[in-house]
């Protein structure tokens, strides 16, 4: 059975998931991008000799992105079955990965087809997400999930409960407590809805095909209230 799926116009989609310590069960999504015959494979998912061959069809695998600093676990195996790819990481990731030998820093970015937005404010993470300019695709990893259905009571108490996004398009309560420098998140935040998109792919939960930018819009109010509540310059 293929594993990927086309979400739009050289974007397509692999989804797996991955069982944590403690009986939790996490969606986790890998979104391929294809660029003048090229992929690359943004948040690297494990993949399987079915799934890489399945990969080949699409073009050659030139680029793995690690996103932000948590999603790592599998960038080892990727590299080691697409040795010629570039590795790229979000900043702080090659010191937390010193394993892996790093060939550039995620950071802003702009293309025809792709634009690269830094979030700053929360040095444990460090995301950077992608805006696929021709589709109106806008590719998040942890800045919101989307699980609307926990597989078992760790799962649903891990959602529900610890990030508090179980049934919609939330922010993790995680990322709260992570903040070090609000107004910067928040600033980040307003940058990325300045950008024009419409579809929301993030890396646990499902995929909204419309209305994403006004899903996100209310994910992340309560994070950008902070600017909203500072006083005028004098």
């Amino acid at each position: 059975m293929p594993r990927l799926r086309p979400l739009a116009d050289e974007l397509w989609e692999a989804t797996d998931d991955l069982r944590l310590p403690g009986g939790v069960w996490f969606p986790v999504r890998m979104t391929v991008i294809r660029s003048g015959g090229e992929l690359t494979l943004w948040s690297p998912i494990a993949i399987d000799d079915a799934l890489a061959a399945e990969l080949e069809t699409l073009g050659p695998v030139t680029r793995l992105v690690a996103p932000n600093c948590f999603h790592h676990l599998y960038l080892a195996d990727a590299r080691a079955r697409f040795p010629e790819a570039a590795l790229l990481g979000a900043p702080g990731l090659a010191t937390k990965r010193s394993d892996l030998d790093f060939d550039g820093e995620l950071g802003a970015e702009s293309r025809e087809d792709l634009e690269l937005i830094p979030t700053i404010g929360i040095p444990r993470m460090e995301e950077v997400v992608a805006l696929h300019r021709p589709t109106g695709t806008l590719i998040v990893t942890d800045l919101v999930f989307h699980v609307l259905k926990a597989r078992g009571l760790m799962s649903w108490f891990t959602f529900r409960v610890v990030a508090g996004t179980l049934g919609h398009c939330g922010q993790s309560r995680l990322l709260r407590w992570w903040t070090e420098d609000r107004e910067a998140f928040a600033a980040s935040l307003d940058a990325i809805l300045a950008r024009d998109f419409d579809r929301l792919v993030m890396a646990h939960g499902e995929v909204i095909e419309t209305g994403g930018h006004a899903a996100l819009t209310e994910a992340t109010a309560r994070a950008r209230s902070v600017l909203r509540a500072l006083p005028a310059p004098g």
